[in-house]
């Protein structure tokens, strides 16, 4: 049951679950639009007031859920006592939008129908549906756009000052010629305010001919003032976007994205790899010096890996994995290529050492100082692994097409989850660990343990624990 809750509530990777989000958006429109005819009629309809209340019912179910599904209380009871295991429940109940959805629920309960209004807090978990249709992932391009807008060269200034000056000698003339034949330009403040109702509405309230004529001019005059912010607007959009995908990009604010250092037919496939989910649009960052063809959702950056600076652009700190590929130049040898290799990992790893890094290195001698002297996380034998596989090709004729259906043409077949993800209780053997993925309808491969070490094949008596990631296909 709390596999089933997880998997429609919270997990990201159930590619229906805004199925769940459109109908919980379907009950929130519901929801508001009773309390709306409520204000409007005083009392619902007998119809109408039962929708309500099976509505406030799924609302309370939803949350009840979620709060059941937010920790493992038997797991956390067991393994660090009952104050840890209600801390944990505490803390996704003091979360923001756990008390919105509380204060929103409150309404269902007799004693509280004074708080009806807070049913509007629902239109708060709208933002789950922007969500999940991954609207906020642009954010960044907008910020950026924005910030550019705020550094309007000198001309806008000027324009913009003669067109204010124009539009106070307009209304100034407006009032000369106009005062003694209308009241309605009886004084200066009424002729600037008819001059500024012009910007958006059509009048004739001037009574001559002069001053119907220099009514119209003032429209034309705003005609051009708008017709020019939109293409001081529109040609700054224009050079922003020029300079996201020619790479010249200053600084980038992103959180939780991948860097990717090095452009190779490698790096170009695992790209094209992320970019199939739509989800890592505008997540991945390309850091090279290469020119690079227009990839749709790559944001790429032309500067050299290698440097501080260059990782510190690309907001290295908060990203969350970082891939170094071989990249070779024209007069590079492959020395070179892993020296700038190991060179880029030591940055990564000096300047932020949580970020995930997997380096691909062509001598398995550089691979050893990067292990062993600069803790990177994952090295890649590009040699040795088509090695490897050649081998077992001879030995194994026509396997081959099992390394490919192994590792997926769209998305790969080789997954990792924890123990609290499958709900079994901590800690188990590998021997209830496949009985639970047969239950799933999938297969165990094996598992890596808190020190990063992979075990293939376990025996069915080893001991697994909840640190440890469960490989399974």
């Amino acid at each position: 049951m709390k596999t089933f809750l997880h998997y429609w509530l919270i997990n990201d990777e159930n590619p229906k679950r805004y199925l769940v989000d459109l109908f919980i958006t379907f009950l929130i429109c519901i929801s508001i639009l009773s309390v709306c005819l409520e204000s409007i009629l005083g009392t619902l309809p007998h119809m109408m007031q039962l929708i309500d209340e099976v509505t406030l019912f799924l609302f309370i179910v939803e949350y009840c859920a979620r709060f059941y599904i937010c920790s493992n209380f038997r797991v956390d009871y067991k393994e660090r006592g009952i104050l840890h295991a209600c801390k944990q429940k505490l803390s996704w109940m003091l979360q923001w939008s756990s008390i919105f959805d509380f204060l929103a629920i409150i309404p269902a309960l007799n004693y509280f129908k004074t708080f009806r209004m807070l049913r509007y807090l629902r239109l708060i978990r709208l933002i789950r549906l922007i969500k999940a249709f991954k609207i906020i992932r642009d954010m960044h391009k907008l910020i950026i756009i924005l910030k550019g807008m705020k550094e309007e060269n000198r001309v806008f200034y000027i324009f913009f000052s003669i067109t204010m000056l124009l539009i106070f000698i307009t209304a100034f003339g407006l009032y000369l010629v106009e005062n003694t034949a209308s009241n309605d330009f009886s004084s200066y403040s009424d002729s600037l305010l008819y001059a500024l109702k012009t910007i958006e509405l059509l009048d004739d309230t001037p009574a001559t001919f002069i001053g119907k004529i220099l009514s119209s001019f003032l429209l034309l005059s705003n005609i051009a003032i708008f017709g020019f912010f939109i293409s001081i607007i529109s040609n700054k959009i224009q050079l922003l976007m020029d300079t996201i995908t020619s790479g010249k990009i200053q600084r980038l604010n992103l959180t939780n994205h991948t860097i990717i250092c090095g452009y190779t037919k490698s790096a170009r496939t695992v790209i094209n790899e992320l970019l199939a989910d739509k989800k890592n649009h505008n997540q991945i960052v390309l850091l090279t010096t290469q020119a690079v063809e227009d990839i749709a959702g790559l944001i790429y950056v032309n500067a050299d890996y290698t440097e501080y600076k260059s990782l510190e652009k690309v907001n290295i700190s908060k990203a969350k994995n970082a891939i170094v590929f071989a990249e070779t130049k024209a007069t590079d040898t492959l020395r070179d290529v892993d020296l700038r290799t190991v060179m880029t990992v030591f940055h990564i790893e000096k300047t932020a050492p949580h970020v995930h890094t997997i380096a691909e290195i062509n001598d398995s001698q550089n691979a050893e100082i990067i292990q062993d002297k600069i803790n990177g996380d994952e090295i890649i034998y590009k040699e040795l692994i088509d090695a490897k596989i050649i081998h077992t090709c001879i030995k194994n004729p026509n396997i081959s097409n099992l390394f490919y259906e192994l590792f997926g043409t769209t998305h790969p077949r080789i997954q990792t989850t924890s123990l609290t993800e499958i709900a079994i209780d901590n800690p188990c053997t590998i021997k209830q660990i496949k009985q639970r993925f047969i239950e799933l309808d999938k297969t165990f491969l094996g598992f890596i343990d808190a020190y990063n070490k992979p075990h293939l094949s376990p025996n069915n008596a080893t001991a697994v624990s909840s640190d440890c990631q469960l490989v399974y296909i």
